[in-house]
């Protein structure tokens, strides 16, 4: 009982002081050793061991709560397990902090200069047999008391000999599978994940003659997954040129794209400054398949931009000194939507995508946002505020609750912006020029700029004068009609239209996977406010539409349209058959149990969103999709 009323004194007084008033002026005791095995893959567990070298008395550990690029409080500090603390082989007790779970709390015995701390963490979903991927945010407690910057750590992973790996990191020694990497500030560490595998292969993407290094590293379930086409080689090697182009600048000393082909991982991608952890939605399947390259294509690009846009330049409230500060979001439409705008932009600039593809893209996404009807009462700006709430949100209601708005719809504002600067400045001038300005300063550094709001109103005010202050705030804080979600199409020269025929891109959405705004499916929202999965289960439900009218609602299934069986064949062509009768849709749903019949009032055709051409108008979009001359800088 002693020891733990002990502990509960020092518990007292650490939370009485400020995380960074109390031991700051005199620096940490000294860099870290952290030491990462993964023995067995198919067990897909991390062992952790850090050798940190403390001062006697109270101290505070934190485990990375806030990690850049997620926008949310997501560390995954529930699957941690095991966690031990010991000096000298003899145990210290600890306690978590009872409003802070991220937070651990212990007394450091006098003449102790050094703790041991071991805890494992299971990574399903980033491990398989064959490959991993590593994220030090996931393996490594810190000290409060002092910013991420100045605390050194001393990283090594063990993983099964005869694999191979990449990492923005620089190795510094490679014994069998254990790797011992320079020592880099924590936040550099968290900042470059690691992968390795059985299966690996690296491409050179470097430009002739620059010295600045640009890679394509891959791992994959089997050799197969690897296996890319010299047309998608070069690709990657043009969007590095067409990224240079546009922002005539680089941010790292050397780019790593990591790319993890496999069927058994979590998809998506996270921006780094040096590298970029991608993972295919399309798994072993992304370089095999067109429709699987068509959806992935777009992916490496976007996370490339954020090395400048997010990395290099970020917002100023995005930026925090640890990882526990809170971030704060409202500027997530440029982060993430400008990133959006010109990362697709840079895929078709590179030929990962055709002018067409990106069309089709733009188009889907423009019509989901036209069918957002949550635009009515939520401002795209409380999207960006309360994003931590809506990554990772339900699809039920998710067009009437609004979803990550900021990427789709901050495209459709960042090619507004745009088409602007064209029309005003009479074809002089356009986004490149404010992407070259405000993204290109300092070249060769890779030290974090912030910006505010204001800033970004300057930086387009000295391409092009106009009121961009107001012009944003009323797309910013306006709702329904007061903004202007197509005016950026419109100027281009191109209009949204519907026709009963999807597109390339939509029918991939549908049909082989997950994609960015949809998953496997039917999206039928544009014409009876349905979207269902491919069995079909109600998703989502277009708020006042048809359906909704008819009480449907998410959660239920589809068992028979018009006496007939549900398949995705029979909606169609049941859709199509309604409005050439002129009646109603007659559909029996289950749920919770309940089998019921609803009748569904709609006769407008099946709807599958496009963008023509107007004609007499020039065709800005070739303008902007097409190839720059190539930067001669590095």
């Amino acid at each position: 009982m002693k020891r733990w009323s002990l502990l509960l004194g020092a518990v007292a007084l650490v939370a009485s002081v400020s995380c960074f008033g109390q031991t700051a002026a005199r620096g940490p005791a000294g860099p870290v050793a952290l030491t990462v095995r993964l023995p067995q893959p198919k067990q897909q567990i991390f062992y952790v061991h850090e050798v940190m070298p403390v001062r006697p008395g109270p101290l505070t550990l934190y485990y990375p709560k806030w990690i850049p690029g997620d926008h949310a409080p997501d560390g995954p500090i529930g699957t941690m397990m095991g966690l031990e603390i010991t000096a000298g082989g003899k145990r210290i007790p600890w306690l978590r902090d009872e409003v802070d779970m991220f937070t651990f709390h212990l007394t450091v015995p006098a003449g102790v200069r050094q703790i041991d701390i071991r805890f494992e963490f299971p990574a399903r979903d980033r491990v398989t047999p064959n490959l991993m991927g590593l994220e030090w945010n996931t393996v490594a407690l810190y000290q409060a008391g002092y910013p991420t910057k100045e605390q050194m750590y001393e990283p090594t992973l063990v993983i099964p000999a005869g694999w191979r790996y990449a990492s923005a990191l620089t190795t510094e020694g490679h014994s069998g599978g254990r790797i011992t990497f320079k020592p880099v500030p924590l936040n550099t560490l968290v900042d470059s994940p690691v992968i390795a595998g059985e299966y690996f292969r690296q491409i050179d993407l470097t430009p002739a003659g620059s010295p600045v290094r640009r890679y394509l590293d891959m791992v994959g379930d089997n050799a197969a997954a690897l296996d890319i086409s010299d047309a998608q080689i070069a690709g990657f090697r043009h969007l590095v040129e067409q990224a240079q182009a546009l922002f005539h600048s680089h941010h790292y000393n050397n780019y790593h794209f990591l790319l993890t082909l496999s069927d058994y991982v979590s998809t998506g991608g996270l921006e780094h400054h040096q590298s970029s952890d991608d993972r295919a939605r399309g798994g072993t399947k992304m370089f095999a398949d067109a429709d699987h390259f068509m959806l992935d294509a777009s992916l490496l690009p976007h996370e490339y931009t954020h090395s400048w846009n997010g990395k290099f330049m970020r917002p100023a409230r995005l930026w925090q000194p640890n990882f526990e500060r809170p971030e704060h979001t409202p500027m997530l439409w440029v982060y993430e939507g400008l990133t959006t705008y010109l990362g697709d932009m840079l895929t078709a600039r590179s030929g990962l995508w055709s002018p067409d593809t990106w069309r089709q893209a733009v188009a889907y996404r423009a019509a989901v946002m036209a069918h957002r009807t949550g635009r009515e009462w939520r401002p795209l700006i409380d999207t960006t505020v309360a994003a931590q709430l809506l990554y990772g949100s339900p699809s039920a209601w998710a067009n009437w609750r609004r979803q990550t708005d900021f990427y789709r719809e901050g495209e459709l504002l960042w090619l507004a912006v745009d088409m602007k600067i064209r029309t005003l400045s009479h074809d002089r001038r356009s986004l490149d020029d404010f992407a070259r300005r405000f993204f290109g300063v300092d070249n060769g550094s890779f030290t974090t700029h912030t910006y505010t709001f204001h800033n970004v109103v300057a930086a387009l005010n000295a391409v092009q004068p106009y009121d961009w202050a107001r012009f944003l705030h009323n797309w910013l804080y306006g709702v329904g009609q007061q903004v202007p979600l197509l005016s950026g199409i419109k100027a281009s020269g191109w209009r949204l239209v519907y026709s009963d025929r999807p597109s390339r891109y939509q029918k991939a959405l549908e049909n082989v996977g997950e994609g960015e705004l949809s998953s496997q499916g039917v999206n039928a929202m544009f014409s009876v406010g349905l979207f269902l999965d491919r069995q079909g289960k109600v998703e989502d439900v277009l708020w006042n539409g048809p359906a909704f009218k008819a009480g449907l609602a998410p959660g239920m299934t589809l068992v028979a349209i018009d006496g007939q069986p549900y398949s995705t064949g029979v909606l169609r062509s049941e859709i199509a058959q309604a409005q050439k009768s002129q009646k109603p849709l007659e559909i029996t749903a289950k749920g919770d149990g309940v089998t019921a019949h609803y009748t569904v009032y709609y006769d407008g055709g099946l709807k599958y969103p496009h963008l023509v051409r107007v004609p007499g108008t020039t065709d800005y979009l070739r303008q902007i999709l097409a190839p720059k001359p190539l930067d001669n800088g590095s």
